[in-house]
């Protein structure tokens, strides 16, 4: 298998990678990367992510650009070099070699005039000679059609469908709720819709359309989702939001892998003695199995003032014990933002491999990240505070830091907040307020 990293920095790799990172930097608006500094990169950074959801680091964009000088220059893996080329307007790399073909040889002038011995091995090579400009001009002529094709397929699938948004009829609503989306096209799609798909930001698989007519998703759960438009199976088109308020907190349980999926739990009051919990047996009475696994979401989603990018929420915490169904006892915290979210994932230490995080556009899991600093046993009961200030975020338990990290996008304001227990848990003393004004949930 090719090595992409190692290159000779001479060769027709680094020419097209240099062509590509000059056009990059005129779509920006920085033409002369020699000038760039480090908040050039850390933007780049959350415009290509915007994009093409493919998260590089300002360090992975000095070194591909340059910035950064190493003993042998850096090549980007292909998925790196998609996202790329994504980002200045073609399908993928591939699509941009073809469109900028660039040679790695130069030629050495020919004589005007040729002597041609009477050896056999000098005709051989003079007949040789004369078949060159043939099969030059057959390589010309089917670079020329491969261009041509590459121009056309260009200008009919990125300029046209360009002009295509996800457009969601009815985003408002309650739980549950059925969102109609379609197609906004400026130009007739004819029988290309089923090029598009829809990833409705709730775990549910894609849908494809199959003609310009509606689709209809029923969401499940209250909370703001992030619906993604796609042309073909990695190219992000538009996105759009759903959003399914609550009259302050509810509580809904989902079974893993269960048809039916969720079970509303019906109770006029969670909060008693500023403790929000639910009991095994009104679990029961929605309809779970309380001896297999299930899952418990408390969700409090209403629009409010408070920064999604300055705040603190703090609450007292206590995850289930061990039993039949729950080994790990792990919390979920998610904070909805206007245009992303926040979430935790905290589990015992011994489950760490489930855990996972996502700040904005910094997102990582356990299997394949080290997350061992979100490894605590909650059962016992414990304070958890989350911070974050200027995009910063720090979790502590008990009053420690254990946990930090940070990110470039902002999510703007606070859209809610859920809360999930693996089995049966509960969270007292609950206060989330703005850093900057002090405005509380």
């Amino acid at each position: 298998m090719k090595n992409d990293s190692v290159q000779p920095e001479n060769s027709v790799f680094f020419q097209q990678l240099d062509v590509c990172c000059q056009k990059v930097a005129m779509k920006v608006g920085k033409k002369n990367i020699t000038e760039w500094k480090n908040s050039d990169y850390i933007a780049l950074s959350g415009m290509l992510y915007r994009q093409t959801k493919v998260n590089l680091s300002e360090n992975t964009l000095k070194r591909i650009f340059g910035k950064l000088k190493t003993s042998t220059r850096y090549y980007p893996q292909k998925a790196t070099r998609d996202a790329l080329a994504q980002f200045i307007g073609f399908r993928d790399w591939y699509e941009f070699e073809l469109m900028h073909p660039v040679s790695s040889l130069k030629q050495e002038p020919e004589s005007e005039h040729k002597i041609i011995s009477d050896e056999p091995e000098a005709v051989s090579a003079a007949v040789s000679n004369q078949k060159k400009p043939i099969f030059k001009l057959t390589i010309a002529l089917a670079l020329f059609i491969g261009i041509g094709f590459s121009i056309y397929y260009n200008y009919v699938y990125t300029s046209i469908f360009s002009e295509v948004e996800l457009v969601c009829l009815n985003p408002n609503g309650i739980n549950p709720h059925s969102a109609l989306f379609r197609l906004d096209a400026k130009n007739k799609l004819g029988d290309k819709p089923s090029a598009f798909s829809i990833d409705f930001g709730d775990g549910r698989k894609r849908k494809r359309f199959v003609s310009e007519d509606l689709i209809n998703h029923y969401y499940e759960m209250p909370g703001r989702y992030y619906p993604v438009l796609y042309y073909g199976d990695n190219k992000i088109m538009d996105t759009t939001s759903v959003y399914l308020q609550t009259q302050g907190w509810t509580a809904t349980a989902s079974v893993p892998k269960d048809t039916t999926r969720v079970y509303p739990i019906e109770k006029d009051v969670f909060e008693q003695n500023n403790t929000y919990a639910v009991t095994p047996i009104e679990v029961r009475s929605a309809g779970v199995d309380t001896s297999s696994t299930f899952f418990i979401y408390f969700a409090n989603v209403k629009p409010t003032e408070i920064s999604g990018d300055n705040f603190e929420l703090n609450a007292d915490v206590k995850t289930s014990h061990n039993r039949q169904g729950v080994r790990c006892s792990q919390l979920d915290l998610v904070i909805y933002g206007e245009f992303d979210r926040h979430f935790l994932a905290i589990i015992k230490p011994e489950c760490v491999a489930w855990s996972s995080y996502g700040f904005s556009e910094n997102q990582k899991d356990g299997g394949t990240s080290d997350l061992r600093d979100l490894g605590h046993n909650l059962s016992g009961g414990a304070n958890l505070k989350l911070r974050v200030v200027n995009k910063k975020a720090s979790l502590y338990i008990d009053n420690k830091l254990v946990f930090h990290t940070s990110y470039n996008k902002p999510i703007g304001k606070v859209m809610g907040v859920k809360i999930i227990f693996s089995g049966i848990g509960e969270f007292k003393n609950f206060r989330l307020k703005d850093l900057k004004t002090g405005r509380k949930l």
